[in-house]
């Protein structure tokens, strides 16, 4: 009979390959909780473990109202006197610690979900949302969940449901959070500041579609710059359709020169960015990834063919404008990577 860490690295691959086979790994994991305990335990700390991400829209109500089964009497009696009633029978208890298992947070997805089940109230308003949202975070906080991921995006409209992340009774849930994506839709500075104080080890950041839509994007730029400034070990940052102020930011990176091993932009405004200087000083850098980016110029760009960065051996430029300096990026990349092919093949004969 297999151990249960064993089965654990098991279903764990099965769940790591959700992207490519689709549907059928999750149909595949919940056969497993058929098998016997043992299986059902590990199947389910997997299923459990990102269960707002991998759930379908149609199951959102079943969802939240198996997490709301896991509330206690004091729990449920501070729903109450928010207002919502929670009628409980012994044949809902929970068979396993569900907010225990939770590892990956996919925030806005959350909020829709509990939107969803509060449908089933007399009463929509937002503040029914906001009571839920509330007593589910503290459910995770106070059953030890330890996060690894966070991953936090906004149409705007929901700025009291996002400020709930800042609270200070939540903070032992997003401390231990290794990676995180913010999309940057909505004016949320007090909540980066909050990240930026709770979320200090952070291994990966993703930033999402940071714009010039009003006058507090500016801020909300100085607040990521301090957000990254603040990790003790960053290892990988992604850029993704930022449209304004990567200037801004882009010095912070100096801050993770000792830690930074990947750097990717994506689909990145560069107009007036500072020269890339922090880049340069990344000694530890091994992969640069830049694609479809635009208003870049050789002045921004000169510390790259300047530097001397011994561990870099991966690049790849696709798609940027002007071409002429995408031309001279692709050169320097082909030298980069030619580099590598000889370092690998020379260690290959040897």
């Amino acid at each position: 009979m297999l151990i249960p860490d064993v089965l654990c690295e098991i279903f764990k691959y099965l769940d790591d390959r959700d992207e490519i086979v689709g549907s059928r790994t999750f149909r595949s994991l919940h056969a497993c909780l058929l098998v016997n305990r043992r299986w059902c335990e590990s199947a389910v700390s997997i299923l459990w473990s990102n269960p707002f991400h991998r759930c379908h829209k149609r199951g959102g109500k079943a969802l939240v109202q198996i997490l709301l089964n896991c509330l206690n009497n004091e729990e449920r009696q501070d729903l109450l006197e928010d207002g919502i009633y929670l009628p409980f029978n012994k044949s809902d208890t929970p068979i396993f610690d569900y907010p225990n298992f939770l590892k990956n947070l996919d925030y806005y997805q959350m909020i829709l979900f509990v939107r969803s089940w509060c449908s089933l109230l007399d009463d929509t308003s937002d503040q029914y949302v906001v009571a839920i949202l509330r007593s589910l975070l503290r459910l995770f906080a106070d059953r030890s969940a330890s996060l690894s991921s966070l991953t936090i995006r906004s149409a705007g409209l929901d700025d009291d449901k996002f400020m709930l992340l800042a609270s200070p009774e939540v903070s032992t849930l997003i401390r231990p959070v290794k990676h995180l994506t913010i999309s940057c839709y909505f004016p949320k500075d007090n909540l980066l500041t909050v990240l930026a104080k709770n979320c200090r080890n952070l291994h990966s950041l993703r930033i999402n579609n940071l714009s010039a839509y009003d006058d507090t994007s500016i801020h909300n730029a100085k607040k990521l710059s301090i957000l990254i400034e603040s990790q003790r070990g960053l290892k990988q940052i992604v850029f993704s359709r930022c449209k304004a102020f990567i200037g801004v930011i882009i010095p912070s990176l100096a801050k993770q020169k000792r830690t930074l091993k990947h750097i990717k932009f994506r689909g990145v405004d560069f107009d007036e960015c500072c020269k890339w200087d922090a880049l340069k000083s990344c000694t530890k850098l091994e992969k640069l990834e830049i694609s479809e980016c635009y208003n870049l110029d050789f002045n921004m760009v000169s510390p790259l063919f300047k530097s001397h960065q011994r561990n870099l051996k991966d690049v790849g430029i696709h798609s940027c404008e002007p071409f002429e300096v995408n031309d001279e990026l692709e050169a320097w990349a082909y030298m980069i990577n030619s580099r590598r092919r000889r370092r690998n093949s020379s260690s290959s004969s040897t």
